[in-house]
């Protein structure tokens, strides 16, 4: 029998490497995922040993076969570049590794870093990983897609702009945003009017620890010369208590913070600290106005809040990005993108498995 995953992790340890987002600097890309291809088409045409094996924490084993195995678009709107994802068969919506440098990855391993720490742009191949697998991997099926409370996210551009928070060498939150002038998307040549932000996830274990309000604060201060900022509509009932507690130790942000949707023209903002004042979560009331019009995630994620955690704030938490049109506020949610896309099947695969 072959056993693979820790035990490989381990002896690359030993061999001195650091974690893998420590050293996954000047390697191509490409090249890393080339390989991951050829194991993977060698797993489903059946070439490799029958025997190989993932050691489990806990001392249990996991077969290495077709049925244990994904094939994922590492980022939007690309499928020729894919990430091997190793799932537990056995335990619905359990993600276990990642195949990357001829050696299977666990998840927590690959959240990890012996030099990170605070806020950290995204910069590096390494990093990008990290970004995927906290926003697919965890918040999408460990943490989010873990009960009906959860939402599903596609992937992030290659180029996506964000920030990681390590904290204590871990990857425990992060943030992206676009930026003033960038294209909205690219089906036209619409750019964005301000910077905005556009999704931030904690999770669970580091919430309602103030690292929402400490991304937000992260946010503006990055743009101190912005005369305005936005953050994308709709924007949940969480961001809204993470921007009530913000906006309250911070006045001289309260004219600089708009909901937005793209590009962001005067008439596609509106005052985030108004709607705080006359005591408004309208995203939230639209939202439950007309939920059934929504796609599945983009209601779960504005209705879905228990009402302990909007006292205690600062949970996890995405606003959904619109698709840049230039269009009302009362229009846009009307205009929702029903296509299922690869990455929502993958979601649906793991959970049916």
């Amino acid at each position: 029998m072959v056993e693979t995953g820790c035990t490989a992790q381990e002896s690359s340890r030993a061999a001195g490497h650091c974690y893998l987002v420590d050293h996954l600097h000047s390697m191509d890309l490409n090249a890393l995922l080339k390989r991951a291809d050829n194991y993977y088409s060698q797993i489903i045409q059946k070439h490799v040993a029958s025997d190989e094996y993932f050691s489990i924490p806990g001392g249990d084993k996991l077969k290495i076969d077709e049925s244990s195995v994904l094939h994922i678009p590492l980022f939007r709107e690309e499928d020729s570049r894919k990430i091997m994802v190793l799932v537990n068969t056995n335990k619905s919506e359990s993600v276990l590794a990642i195949y990357l440098n001829e050696i299977w990855w666990p998840v927590d391993e690959i959240l990890k870093s012996s030099y990170h720490e605070g806020l950290k742009q995204v910069q590096t191949i390494g990093e990008r990983l990290v970004l995927f697998v906290l926003n697919c991997l965890v918040f999408g099926i460990l943490e989010g897609g873990a009960s009906e409370d959860g939402v599903n996210f596609l992937a992030h551009s290659a180029g996506e702009l964000a920030k990681i928070f390590w904290l204590k060498g871990k990857a425990v939150a992060f943030y992206t945003y676009k930026t003033k002038g960038n294209l909205c998307n690219r089906t036209n040549s619409q750019c964005y009017q301000l910077t905005v932000l556009d999704t931030m996830f904690v999770r669970k274990t580091h919430r309602r620890h103030g690292l929402g309000t400490q991304m937000l604060e992260d946010y503006c201060q990055s743009f101190r010369s912005d005369a305005a900022l936005g953050i994308s509509y709709p924007i949940s009932s969480a961001m809204y208590q993470v921007c009530i507690k913000f906006l309250n130790n911070h006045p001289d942000e309260r004219d600089r913070l708009w909901e937005v949707e793209a590009p962001g023209d005067w008439d596609q903002r509106i005052n985030i600290w108004l709607r705080i004042q006359l005591g408004e979560n309208p995203s939230v009331q639209e939202c439950a106005a007309d939920s059934k019009d929504l796609h599945p995630c983009e209601a779960d994620a504005q209705l879905k809040v228990s009402n302990q955690d909007l006292a205690e704030g600062d949970l996890s938490f995405q606003t959904v990005s619109n698709n840049g049109q230039s269009v009302s506020l009362q229009d846009q949610k009307r205009r929702r993108n029903q296509t299922e896309t690869k990455e929502e099947t993958f979601i649906k695969k793991i959970k049916t498995d």
